[in-house]
Formats: structure tokens, C-alpha cells, sequence
């Protein structure tokens, strides 16, 4: 029996089957273990290209994304890669769009257990569109990823925002082309019982090179914060190749930081697919993550994969 602290709310029954093993699909077991792990993938996008209305993201000209991306397709993902459940990241700005996507897969809340909306932070509508929406438990949070008023983003009305979000148990993710490690360190500093992850590996671009100096001492002050998380998602949209680097060498040295940083507890799985197909296939990029997690052994990958997920985002995950 796995051991779960009370505040994890997991139930787990004895009929796993080995299509939701995370070391399957040509995956290395660890040897000895056996048992499942199941996978809660953080960072996934569903749209449609054909609504009447069409998608403010991805653009027509992008010839990988532009296309349906929906739940059949994430199941087909599932189901081929051992994932058993995921949180979807809204990245459509139109309010609107959050319910689109809760009623895209109202179908099966046991695989989509929630959603990472976007809504209007710092406006007067703020706090009715949050009432709104939180009043249906798979709307976990919120991603932080545009920043109007540029420098002068950070108003009143932002941190009155910031802080009904940390009230109502909300989390708070970061996409971080806007923003930096120093805004993540402020906002956890002043906002410090909001649950913060910062999305993939902090947003910088990853060269093969060993680690910058400069960002490592950043990323340790950010996670001095204990409210503040990493994901391990979008590495292969980080190298800013496609194909991407396929060798674990090429990612290793920002790994190490990460989680010499952050530790086992706060970090988090997420692939951002479908931006995934852009440097390689979904198995591929797993498999990266995994070849470097795994000699930390069991326990890490647990909570990798599905344990923090959990805590974090406060949602419940079946396995059957």
C-alpha cells in the first residue's frame, strides 16, 4: 500500500491495469519495482480550430498546432504513454473559453481533473468571473501569462486579486515569457499562503551548456519561498530547436538545479503538449525526464509524477 498524507485526497484500487504503468512504451522499469505510477500530466492544451469563432491561439500560420486538439486526442496520448490523468492550462485569453473547456470533458472528470483558467487579473470583473467559476471544483487556478501596463503590472488591484485567489485555495501558475523569477519571489513573499508554480523550468532557454550562474542563484531565492513550485514541463519547446536534442546531457544541468532547489516535494510533471510535437514525440520527451529522475528512486518519482500534483492543485485521482 502506498502511504498518503490526509491532506492528499487519492484513491487507488487493486485493479491498475498495465496500460496506466508510467515505465511502460518502451519506458526502463527501475529494476525491482513493479508496482504502478501513475502519471498526472499538468500542462496540456485542448482548442478547437473549427469553432465558428476560431482560436486566439495557436496562429493559422503555426503548421503544427493549428489544428483540433481535443480530448479524444489527449486520450489517444494517454493511452499509448501510461498517462492516467491530467490538468489542463487554459491559453485562450476569452473568459468564456474556461467554460468551453470544463464542458469539453465534463465527460470524464477522472482523467481531466481540472483546469488552470485565465481570467482577467487586476480588473473590476475579477472577482465575480473568479466567484463564477471556482464554484466548480475542477477550476483549480489561475495562470499568470500576460502582463499589461508592462513594469507598472503590479497595481493595488493585482494584489488584491492575487490575495482572493490565495483565500479561495486557488493556486497560481506562471508562464514566464512576461515574467521573471524575481516577480515570482515578490508576489510569494506578499502573498504567501498562494500556492505558486512556476511553468517550464523557469521559462529560460536551454543551450547544453552547465547552468548560468546568474539563474541558479534566482531560481534558489524563488524557491527559498515554500509556497513556490517547479514544473518539469516544455523541454522540449525550451531548447528552441525542432527537432529538439534528444539526449538527457542536453537537459541535465538545468534538472540538477531545479531540483537541487526545489527538493523532491516541489516539483511537478507537465509535458505542455500539444507544443510538445514541435521538438518531438510525447514518449520522447518522458522518456528524458524520466532517465533523470529515476536514480533518485522511487519516492521522488511519485511525487514527481502524481503525489504533488495532487497536493498542489488539490485534486483527487482514480486509478483503475
Amino acid at each position: 500500500m502506498i502511504n498518503m498524507s490526509s491532506n492528499i485526497r487519492v484513491r487507488l484500487t487493486l485493479f491498475c491495469s498495465t496500460a496506466m504503468l508510467l515505465f511502460g512504451c518502451g519506458v526502463e522499469k527501475p529494476a525491482g519495482e513493479t508496482d504502478p505510477i501513475p502519471v498526472i500530466d499538468t500542462h496540456i492544451h485542448l482548442y478547437d480550430t473549427n469553432r465558428s469563432e476560431g482560436v486566439p491561439w495557436p496562429p493559422t500560420s503555426d503548421k503544427v498546432l493549428y489544428r483540433p486538439v481535443l480530448s479524444q486526442h489527449f486520450d489517444a496520448i494517454c493511452e499509448a504513454n501510461d498517462v492516467t490523468a491530467t490538468v489542463i492550462v487554459e491559453a485562450s485569453d476569452r473568459v468564456e473559453d474556461n467554460q468551453w473547456a470544463l464542458d469539453l470533458v465534463q465527460h470524464n472528470p477522472k482523467r481531466y481533473l481540472g483546469l488552470v483558467g485565465n481570467l482577467p487579473i487586476g480588473t473590476d470583473e475579477f472577482a465575480g468571473l473568479l466567484d463564477r467559476f471556482a464554484m466548480d471544483k475542477r477550476f483549480v487556478g489561475l495562470r499568470m501569462r500576460q502582463r499589461p501596463g508592462g513594469g507598472d503590472f503590479f497595481t493595488d488591484a493585482v494584489w488584491r486579486d492575487l490575495q482572493l485567489l490565495a483565500e479561495k485555495g486557488l493556486t497560481l501558475d506562471v508562464l514566464m515569457s512576461d515574467f521573471d523569477l524575481a516577480d515570482v519571489s515578490m508576489i510569494a513573499n506578499r502573498v504567501p499562503t498562494l500556492k505558486i508554480l512556476i511553468n517550464h523550468l523557469t521559462g529560460l532557454t536551454i543551450t547544453g551548456d552547465p547552468a548560468d550562474a546568474n539563474w541558479s542563484a534566482a531560481v534558489k531565492k524563488a524557491a527559498a519561498h515554500p509556497n513556490v513550485y517547479c514544473k518539469v514541463s516544455g523541454i522540449f519547446q525550451r531548447s528552441g530547436q525542432s527537432p529538439a536534442p534528444k539526449e538527457l546531457s542536453y537537459y541535465a544541468p538545468i534538472f540538477k538545479v531545479v531540483y537541487d532547489a526545489f527538493g523532491e516535494d516541489r516539483i511537478i510533471y507537465g509535458s505542455n503538449w500539444p507544443v510538445t510535437d514541435r521538438g518531438g514525440k510525447y514518449e520522447e520527451q518522458l522518456s528524458i525526464i524520466n532517465e533523470f529522475f529515476k536514480p533518485m528512486g522511487r519516492t521522488t518519482l511519485e511525487k514527481l509524477y502524481w503525489k504533488n500534483a495532487s497536493k498542489f492543485y488539490d485534486v483527487e485521482l482514480v486509478v483503475h
